[in-house]
C-alpha cells in the first residue's frame, strides 16, 4: 500500500501532462471550435473515459492523409474514365444559369443532368422488389456499397441471387462499412465462392463495439449495368421492412433512377472501390452507353461527400437549398443536430416569412441523437418553424422538398457526422411532379405526427432537460 501511495502523486501528474498534450493537438487540429470545445469538455468532464473516446472517435491518426489522397484520385482517375468512355454526354440544359445548378457545378463540378426516370420507393416493401427486380435482369455487372448488410432473412436472399448472377458471368461487387454491417464468415464465404468481390470499407478491429467510430460509408447505392441506381436510406437489414422482428414500423424512403445521372452515382463507387482494395475497374465495366433510351426529362445532379471541412458538398447544397427558398421548405430527418450555417440559415428563413416544417421521430433509434436535438427545437419554434413528431414509429427518411420544384433524397441526415465526417450521397432533383409525390407522402407522413409546442419543451422533466444540454456540449462529436 506505501508503494502505491509512493507513485500515485507521480501518476497524476503524468496523467495531467498526458491529457495537456491531447488538449494542445485537439486546439492544433484546428477542427471547428465547437467540435474542440466537445472533446476537451468531455475529457475534463470525464478524466479516463473522455481520453479513450477521444482515441478511439476523435483522433485522426493517418486517416486525413488517406482521404486525402482518395480525393486526389478521384480528380485523376474519374478523368481518365471520362476519355476512355467518350461519353460525350450533354449536360448543358435550360437551368444551367439557375442559382442551384451553378453552385452545384462550383462545390462538385456536377451538373444536373437531363435524361432521367425517377422512381419512389417507400419503405423496404417497395424498395426491395424493384431492387431484386433490376438485379435478376442484370447482364454486365451489379456494384453494392452498402452501410448496413446483413446476411439475415432479406440479406441472405440477396446474397443467393447476387451469387446466382456471378455464376451467369455478371461482374458483382460489393462494398460493406465495416462497422455498420455484420456480415457472417460464412455469408462472405458464399459470396466469393460464387465469384463475389466484397470489400469491407475502412476496417476497424472494434467494429462490434464501435457503432459511431469515425470516417464510415454511410451511403446505399446500388447500380446495375451501369444504367439502372438505387440510392436513399434503407440499408440491407430485415428491419427496414415492416412488419419487422424489432416491431417497430420503419419509415423510409428511397430512390430508383435510370439515366444520365446514373454516371455520376457509378463515379462514387468507381473512387470507393479503388479506396477499399486498391484495384481499379476494368473500364469495359464501367463503359457508359451514350443513348439512354429515356423518354423522361427529369434534370438530376448526384453529389457526394466524404471526411473533412473543405468537402462539406452536401451541407453547401442543402444550405443553398434553404436560403433560395421562396415558398415553403419541407423537411424530414432522423437526426438533427445541424451545425451553425444550416442552424442560422433555417431560422433566418423562417423569419424571412418561408413556410418551414420538420419531421423527426418521436421514438429514436438513438436516444443521445435525439436528446441533442431538442436543444434545437424550441429556437426554431421561436423562428416560425413547424416541428413534428413522428408517431407511429421510427422515422428514418432523409428528404427535403423546396418551393414544390426542387428535392433531395439520399443517406445525408441533418446532422454534424453526416455534414463532415461519413461518406453520403444525395440526388437533387428539379422537377415539379416528384416534389408533388414527395410532398404527398410528407403529408401523410404528417397525419402519423405530432405538433411539437414550447409548452411541451418547458414541461419536461428536469432530467430530461439537463440530459439534453449534456448531449448539446457532445453533439459535435455525436
Amino acid at each position: 500500500m506505501d508503494y502505491i501511495e509512493t507513485i500515485r502523486p507521480f501518476a497524476l501528474i503524468a496523467y495531467y501532462i498526458f491529457i495537456s498534450f491531447i488538449i494542445l493537438t485537439i486546439i492544433l487540429d484546428n477542427k471547428k471550435p465547437e467540435k474542440s470545445f466537445a472533446f476537451i469538455f468531455l475529457i475534463l468532464l470525464v478524466p479516463v473515459g473522455g481520453v479513450i473516446i477521444y482515441l478511439l472517435f476523435g483522433a485522426q491518426y493517418h486517416k486525413k492523409k488517406i482521404l486525402t489522397k482518395k480525393r486526389y484520385f478521384d480528380k485523376v482517375y474519374i478523368n481518365e474514365i471520362n476519355k476512355a468512355s467518350s461519353n460525350g454526354l450533354d449536360f448543358s440544359n435550360e437551368f444551367s444559369s439557375a442559382k442551384l445548378p451553378t453552385l452545384f457545378y462550383n462545390i462538385e463540378q456536377v451538373q444536373f443532368t437531363k435524361n432521367n426516370r425517377i422512381q419512389i420507393l417507400i419503405n423496404g416493401e417497395e424498395k426491395f422488389p424493384a431492387l431484386f427486380r433490376e438485379i435478376q435482369k442484370a447482364t454486365k455487372s451489379i456494384h453494392l456499397d452498402y452501410y448496413i448488410i446483413k446476411d439475415d432473412i432479406i440479406g441472405t436472399a440477396l446474397f443467393d441471387l447476387l451469387c446466382q448472377k456471378a455464376i451467369e458471368g455478371v461482374k458483382v461487387k460489393i462494398i460493406y462499412d465495416d462497422v455498420g454491417s455484420s456480415i457472417s464468415k460464412s455469408g462472405l464465404k458464399k459470396l466469393n465462392d460464387a465469384g463475389v468481390l466484397t470489400y469491407p470499407y475502412m476496417p476497424v478491429l472494434f467494429s462490434r463495439l464501435a457503432h459511431k467510430a469515425n470516417y464510415r460509408n454511410h451511403r446505399k447505392i446500388a447500380i446495375i449495368d451501369n444504367e439502372t441506381g438505387f440510392l436513399g436510406g434503407i440499408n440491407i437489414k430485415d428491419k427496414y421492412i415492416n412488419p419487422n422482428t424489432i416491431d417497430l414500423y420503419w419509415r423510409d424512403t428511397h430512390l430508383m433512377i435510370q439515366g444520365e445521372a446514373v454516371i455520376d452515382l457509378q463515379y462514387l463507387f468507381i473512387s470507393d472501390w479503388y479506396f477499399v482494395s486498391g484495384k481499379k475497374i476494368d473500364l469495359d465495366e464501367v463503359r457508359f452507353n451514350n443513348s439512354f433510351n429515356i423518354s423522361n426529362n427529369i434534370p438530376t445532379s448526384i453529389l457526394g461527400s466524404d471526411y473533412g471541412k473543405n468537402n462539406q458538398t452536401i451541407m453547401e447544397a442543402f444550405f443553398g437549398m434553404i436560403t433560395n427558398a421562396k415558398k415553403e421548405i419541407l423537411i424530414t430527418t432522423p437526426y438533427f443536430i445541424p451545425d451553425e450555417s444550416i442552424f442560422n440559415a433555417l431560422k433566418i428563413t423562417s423569419k424571412s416569412g418561408i413556410n418551414i416544417k420538420l419531421i423527426i421521430p418521436e421514438k429514436p433509434d438513438i436516444k443521445t441523437a435525439f436528446y441533442a436535438s431538442q436543444t434545437y427545437l424550441k429556437d426554431l419554434i421561436r423562428s416560425g418553424v413547424e416541428v413534428y413528431y413522428y408517431t407511429k414509429g421510427m422515422m428514418h427518411s432523409k428528404v427535403m422538398v423546396v418551393d414544390e420544384l426542387i428535392s433531395t433524397v439520399g443517406s445525408t441526415n441533418m446532422d454534424q457526422r453526416s455534414f463532415s465526417l461519413n461518406a453520403e450521397v444525395n440526388a437533387f432533383i428539379r422537377d415539379r411532379d416528384v416534389a408533388a409525390k414527395l410532398k404527398v407522402h410528407f403529408e401523410e407522413d404528417l397525419k402519423d405526427c405530432h405538433k411539437l409546442q414550447l409548452i411541451d419543451l418547458k414541461n419536461r422533466p428536469l432530467y430530461i432537460k439537463v440530459l439534453c444540454s449534456i448531449a448539446r456540449l457532445i453533439a459535435p462529436i455525436l
